[in-house]
Parts: C-alpha cells; structure tokens; sequence
C-alpha cells in the first residue's frame, strides 16, 4: 500500500511540475488544485506509516512451534528411552493439538470381560470376577508435551483410572523436566517408567496405543498386579553410543520406586515392597541393515521388603531381562526374557522367577490378529510372590481399526494356575484417541 502511495505522490507532484512549466497564466487554478491533490496524498502517506508502526508495536509475539521429535498405527514402530507421544511416532506426533505451545492427545477406552470361574481372581478397574461378566472403563489418558527451550521440555502422562463401584483416582504416571544436551546424552528428571524390558518404556498406560486388549501380566503395572515396578521417581540418562551402523543406545536409571500390588489370588490383601533406591544399566540397538529390528537387555537392583512377613526383613531384588523386537511391513513381533531373583539379607536364601512373553500379529487392511504367549513361574520359596505361583497360557484375539480414532479388539484367554483349575476369560474393547 505503502509503495503505490509513494508512486502516485512522485507522478503528481511531476505532472504539477511540468504543468506549471509549460501552462500559460490561466492555468493556475489548475496548477494550484493539483499541489494541494499531492500535499493530502503525502499526508495519506503519512498516516498510513504511523498506522503500520503502530499495528506492529501492538502485535502480540506468536508462540513458538513446538517441535515434534522422531510410540502408531498403533504400536509405537521404535521408541526411544522415555520417549514422548510425539518422540514415539510420526503418525501419533503430527496428529497431536497445541493448545498455547502445549501439545497434547487424549485416550480412552470401553471395556467388557467375562471369566469362567467362580473362585476369586483380582479384579481391576472395577471389574468384579466370578461368573459374572462386567462393563468398566479403565484408563482415560491425556498425554501432554511442551517444549521450553530448544534442548528443555515437559512431559506429563495423566491417568483417570476407574477403581471398585465405579469409582475414579487420578494417578500422575509421569512428570518429567526433560533436556537434551546432544544425541549422546538426554536427561530426564521426575516421575518415569522404568526401562525393565521393552514393553515398558514403548508402551504407555493408554489401550489405544497396545495391538492387545491388556499388557501382558509381568508388564502390568502393579496397581493391577503387575510384578515389576514399572514406575519410579528420579532421574532417567539415555544417548546413543558412537558404533556405525549398530545403532547402539545406553540406558541410566537412579530413583525410588514404590510398588504396591493387589494378590492375584482375590485375597484382598496388597503387597508393599517398601522399595529402597534402585540402580538400573540398560543397551538397545537398532541395526541400520535390519529396520524395524530392535535388540536391548537391562540390569535392575533394588532392596525391598515383605510388608505381608516382616518389613524388617529385606531382599535383594535383582531383574534382568532380554528382548528382541521386529516391528516393519505391517508385522509385529514382541519378545522379552525375565529373570526376577530375590535374596533374603537375613539368611542368603535365594529364590528365583523366570518369565517371558511373546507376541506376534500381521496387519491386513484393517485387521490385525494376534497370538500371544505368556509364562510366568514363582518359587514356592518366594514369599513376596506366593500369590503368583505358576501361571502360563495363550491369548488370541484380533484389532480392528474403523479409522484413525477407534478401534475395536477381541481377545480369548486361558491361563494354567498351579494348585487352581484353569481360568479362560473373554475380553471385548472399544479404545479411541482424540
């Protein structure tokens, strides 16, 4: 606007020059009309700068991107360490709201489950076992991510989660200060999931984001009776290692968890272990001549207690765990090797746990079924995990994906139990994300 204002001031005031040159004496009224034409034109003009001096003082600062990192069709294909939503997948990442320079994304889920026996079980999320077959909502997730700085940024994961009578409790599954010095080394302090096992750092809590209806059961968290914990507060160091092609990755861990479990039995009794300050080392690799091929392991030592015995009488709890993931061209394949050993302070007593899951599924169009194996086998010795005993057995089931938003799973059971007949279960769910 600016420059066609100075154009036409510059093509009057010579018009008017040439005018007054060349025009005999009658001419001057014209003359004169012309001058003060140019002279309200140049006042224009000038008002019109000071307005645009003004517009631009005035504009507020837009807020700045927040830049997504690298979790889903829906299972994250290769997430890192602590990774966020939007760290997790490109799909998940571009398909969150900013809300402020906050990005976000919501889930949640329906649920129906029905078991074939009428001893007690553990019951979650308001589910009540026996014969009877309940509706409950388990978890409704906000998964939120804000960048600060350009190496600084927050993540929270918020969890509502339904408990007995349709009963709520808001859980704070994490709280993280994150900042990111280079690609050797990001630090992350507050609340975290631990790195024990793939299953744990690549999935959160929310179904949505899981080709099965649940985890499987040695990765649950123990507020559903899960045996590890899954959760700690502290500080988390991850980075890549310099080794070419291998695609090497380390893992730190220092902080405190506190694992707090319900008996699987339906006793109605809950295990607090009391956890000490535990120390886990982690590896993952992800070959450049393999994608979609992730190999890792983990080293996990804490000191915890029997609050059901003695809480002065503590154990060393050591974890180690393996796995192996190929997650490319629509096929998912998901295994992992537990070794949960415990050693009584007192008396040296060891006792040890082994377990292992694994899960494989085949994408075609929209449908995706699944097999799943898990098995887990506690020593009778083992009095923090007498509840557990032996328990193995398959889990089949499809996902259905009506569009980017809902899906719909359907998933069969049957667990082995040591010293209990064999339980099968039905379970139905309808998970979404908004």
């Amino acid at each position: 606007m600016l420059r066609v204002s100075n154009t036409a001031v510059a093509f009057l005031a010579l018009a008017a020059s040439l005018w007054a040159q060349d025009s005999a004496p009658v001419d001057q009224r014209t003359v004169a009309l012309l001058v003060e034409q140019v002279k309200a034109l140049q006042q224009e003009t000038s008002d019109l700068r000071e307005k645009v001096k003004k517009l631009e003082a005035d504009r507020p600062t837009a807020p700045s991107a927040v830049a997504a990192s690298a979790t889903v069709a829906p299972q994250p294909p290769q997430p890192t360490a602590e990774a966020t939503p939007a760290e997790s997948s490109p799909e998940l990442a571009a398909a969150m709201h900013d809300l402020h320079g906050i990005q976000w994304r919501g889930f949640g889920e329906l649920d129906y489950q029905a078991l074939d026996q009428r001893q007690p079980e553990l019951g979650t999320y308001g589910f009540v076992p026996g014969s009877a077959a309940n509706f409950y909502t388990g978890d409704f997730d906000l998964f939120l991510h804000s960048r600060l700085t350009e190496r600084t940024s927050v993540l929270a994961d918020i969890s509502f989660e339904e408990g007995d009578a349709q009963s709520y409790k808001l859980d704070l599954r994490q709280a993280l200060l994150k900042y990111e010095m280079n690609e050797h080394l990001k630090i992350s302090f507050g609340r975290y999931q631990t790195d024990i096992g793939y299953y744990n750092s690549a999935f959160r809590s929310a179904a949505w984001l899981q080709t099965t209806a649940d985890r499987p059961l040695i990765m649950e968290y123990a507020s559903n009776g899960g045996l590890l914990p899954t959760q700690a507060v502290g500080v988390s160091l991850t980075g890549a290692i310099p080794s070419g092609r291998l695609g090497l990755n380390y893992i730190a861990e220092y902080g405190t968890s506190d694992t707090i479990r319900p008996d699987l039995n339906g006793a109605g009794t809950f295990n607090d272990e009391n956890d000490g300050n535990h120390v886990l080392v982690g590896w993952f690799a992800r070959p450049d001549w393999a994608p979609g091929l992730q190999l890792g392991g983990s080293f996990f030592h804490d000191k915890i207690s029997d609050s059901e015995v003695s809480l002065a009488d503590r154990f060393g709890q050591t974890i180690l765990n393996s796995y192996v993931v190929y997650i490319a061209h629509g096929i998912e394949s998901l295994n992992e090797v537990f070794l949960i050993r415990e050693t009584q302070l007192a008396t040296g007593t060891v006792s040890n746990m082994p377990a292992f899951y694994s899960q494989i599924s085949r994408r075609w169009g929209r449908v995706r079924p699944f097999v799943r194996y898990q098995y887990i086998n506690a020593s009778r010795r083992n009095t923090i995990f007498n509840d557990v005993g032996l328990r193995a057995g398959p889990s089949f089931g499809a996902r259905y994906d009506f569009n980017d938003y809902v899906a719909f799973k359907a998933q069969l059971d049957h667990t082995q139990r040591q010293a209990l007949p064999d339980l099968n279960g039905l379970h139905l769910q309808v998970a979404f994300t908004f």
